[in-house]
């Protein structure tokens, strides 16, 4: 399942990148599992977020989500994350529940463990990062918090930052919605190949904190599974070739409270399948590069 907040890692002169000096980290994959640039520190890394989630369609949820990193050098890294529910709402699995036990409370919930394997470039004109994530069925299948098997996805990430204003653009293939868009909770996993598009930007605002937009596109290119809840001690399965694409919006702020821990809110709204999620959180990191002068807030008007 995926991470809903983000943690920024401040720029470090060790890792500026080269030709720009401008140009700022996105996120941190190391806590979010997205795919943007961050300045890495060498070798071992680990941090915590937690925040608090209302979808829509099932009410509030409380997520934790606690990473280990290892960084060779400003190319090359690995990192394994683990999203926890500790409190979620979900279908009860009763075959006929009451209309007031139609949700039950589930505590300590693990979702699949996600391994990544990054490298990141820097050429003149794009900054370029390739993601390679696998997970491993760690997840409650009765839930849809897994598929119960290995699972895979490749990301390419593209961006060109103009002073506090980054366009961003990612492409990927996998075979499970659990590695696709993880800023984008659900209550299902898909087994299945499907490509994946996002597009949009980062703004950076003052004092490290940042706001991000894009809008993003989940297309099956094969036939699909997806894993529901279950009523029978079995996860549910649909099978079909559409039933796993969705597509929508998604828009973040993240507010950097001092080198360690950053407070985000986050919102999605998902056109095809009319859910909204909004989320609130906090993200500590342990170890965090020195980070450099901050840009003039009168620059961001200019």
């Amino acid at each position: 399942m995926p991470l809903l907040v983000y943690a920024q890692i401040p720029a470090s002169p060790e890792f500026t990148q080269p030709n720009c000096a401008e140009c700022l980290p996105s996120d941190s994959s190391q806590v979010t599992g997205n795919y943007g640039f961050y300045s890495p520190v060498r070798g071992f890394n680990a941090g915590l977020t937690v925040s608090g989630v209302h979808d829509s369609a099932t009410g509030w949820a409380t997520m934790a989500t606690p990473f280990v990193s290892y960084s060779f050098n400003r190319i090359f890294s690995l990192d394994a994350t683990l999203p926890v529910y500790m409190y979620r709402l979900a279908e009860s699995r009763y075959l006929r529940p009451s209309p007031q036990a139609h949700l039950v409370t589930r505590r300590g919930k693990p979702t699949d463990i996600i391994f990544g394997m990054n490298a990141q470039f820097f050429p003149a004109l794009l900054s370029y990062r390739v993601t390679a994530a696998v997970t491993a069925p760690t997840g409650d299948q009765e839930y849809g918090l897994s598929t119960g098997r290995v699972t895979y996805d490749v990301n390419h990430h593209f961006e060109r930052s103009f002073r506090r204003f980054t366009p961003k653009l990612e492409l990927g293939v996998g075979d499970s919605s659990n590695l696709v868009n993880r800023a984008v909770t659900r209550h299902y996993t898909s087994l299945g190949p499907l490509a994946h598009f996002q597009v949009g930007f980062i703004l950076d605002l003052f004092h490290g904190a940042y706001f991000q937009g894009e809008a993003y596109e989940q297309l099956p290119i094969g036939d699909q599974k997806i894993y529901g809840y279950s009523r029978r001690r079995k996860a549910t399965v649909v099978t079909g070739h559409n039933v796993s694409e969705d597509n929508g919006f998604i828009s973040s702020l993240d507010i950097p409270v001092n080198r360690h821990t950053t407070l985000s809110g986050y919102y999605s709204h998902s056109l095809r399948l009319r859910t909204d999620i909004a989320a609130i959180g906090v993200s500590y990191i342990l170890r965090t590069p020195v980070p450099i002068e901050d840009i003039p807030l009168d620059d961001l008007f200019r």
